[in-house]
């Protein structure tokens, strides 16, 4: 393990006023082990990275810096992911770079080939995570900003602009799913710059939505509904009942993080009122994986979950509203449905289901196997602190925890 992430590890442990037995029985992990890996002896694993960095409040940061030492490859894929944004931030200011890679003569059919290729990545990242993705992503987001530099035709320019912002949002999305906040809000205003650019004030408004989800999973509710408010008043009168259904599960999840559950209730009604006009259909690509029925479960269910941790009679709610989720999801988005089987096994926990609550977290460790996700390994160190304490009151909820331990 390289100076870096002990470095960072030890300042922030430090500045907790935390002492190493401390720290390790917040983790939990063995002091031992966790002076090995302050020291440099120890290189820790995914998970225990995860909960070292959700222990310490490091929102992401030592996350992404363990990454970083684990794979060499991280430092590649993060550069072309940098020169990517470079790129693609010139091309959007009116600057375009020359670039060896791009055609002759671009057309529609260039622009098309970049879309199929998006809505391709974007699924991917649904179903196995962001990580196999970001670098190919970057190079399409490089790609499609040289296109768009040596198109003379302006409606083609106006659509690679679109394709550019429908690409730096998807690798906001990655970024989020890796633990890379900062790469996420880069792509993210990006994202927006170009939609704006190309006149496209529905997908505008739509980026600030995503870059409010990305402020919930944050645990930052003021921030989330600033957004939602900021993309109401700019683009409120191009929204669909799909999108409105998806803002309102979102301020349904803010309203819920700040124990308000009159207005979680009025949220989620407003959500199930706007879905009842949800043409899916008709939904752009970059839009139609918010706004299907599992995620409007998905959404609601992780709010009264987080509920549930102050107001336990609201465990029995999540706990219907995620098992519907799951039903409705199948076994396709492996890696969004092992994020609602963790909420699940949350609500589970929060109603005194201790057995089945370790049981859902185990099978979510499985699926979890599988699936290239930081996100998914921040959420089950949140849970096994979370079941912590539970640990002799069901096998299930030992041996999860167990499991959690040598991670």
């Amino acid at each position: 393990m390289s100076d870096n992430f002990r470095a960072e590890l030890r300042r922030r442990r430090v500045e907790s006023n935390l002492s190493l037995q401390q720290l390790a029985e917040a983790v939990p992990c063995d002091q031992g082990y966790l002076s090995k890996v302050e020291n440099g002896r120890r290189r820790p694993g995914r998970e225990m990275a995860a909960r070292l960095d959700h222990a310490l409040g490091a929102d992401g940061a030592l996350f992404a810096l363990a990454g970083e030492e684990q794979k060499g490859g991280e430092d590649m894929r993060r550069r072309a992911v940098l020169q990517a944004l470079s790129v693609a931030g010139m091309a959007v200011a009116g600057w375009p770079l020359a670039s060896a890679s791009r055609p002759r003569k671009v057309g529609m059919d260039h622009v098309v080939d970049i879309a199929e290729t998006t809505a391709v990545y974007r699924g991917w990242v649904s179903r196995h995570g962001g990580a196999a993705v970001q670098q190919p992503a970057a190079q399409l987001l490089e790609q499609a900003a040289a296109m768009h530099g040596a198109a003379s035709d302006p409606t083609v320019r106006t659509a690679l602009l679109v394709a550019i912002a429908d690409l730096a949002g998807l690798g906001a999305y990655i970024a989020r799913d890796i633990g890379d906040h900062r790469g996420a809000d880069e792509h993210a205003w990006l994202a927006l710059s170009a939609a704006t650019a190309a006149g496209d004030t529905a997908l505008g408004g739509h980026t600030v939505v995503r870059m409010a989800g990305h402020n919930i999973e944050l645990r930052r509710p003021d921030k989330t509904l600033s957004l939602l408010d900021a993309a109401a008043t700019r683009a409120g009168d191009l929204f669909t009942p799909g999108d409105r259904a998806n803002q309102a599960c979102i301020r349904a999840w803010a309203h819920a993080q700040v124990g308000d559950a009159d207005l979680v209730r009025r949220s989620v009604g407003d959500a199930e009122d706007a879905f009842t006009r949800v043409d899916a259909a008709s939904a752009p690509s970059w839009a139609a994986q918010h706004v299907t029925e599992a995620e409007l479960y998905s959404l609601t269910g992780a709010a009264y979950t987080d509920l549930a941790r102050t107001s336990p009679p609201h465990a029995a709610t999540a706990i219907d509203r995620l098992s519907r989720a799951l039903d409705l999801r199948g076994v396709s988005l492996a890696r969004n449905r092992t994020l609602d089987q963790l909420s699940l096994a949350e609500a589970l926990l929060y109603a005194g289901e201790f057995e089945e609550a370790g049981r859902t977290a185990l099978a979510a460790t499985t699926a979890a196997g599988d699936i290239n996700s930081g996100r998914l390994s921040m959420r089950i160190a949140g849970l096994s602190r979370r079941m912590q304490p539970h640990t002799r009151k069901a096998p299930a909820v030992a041996e999860f925890v167990s499991a959690q331990r040598t991670g």
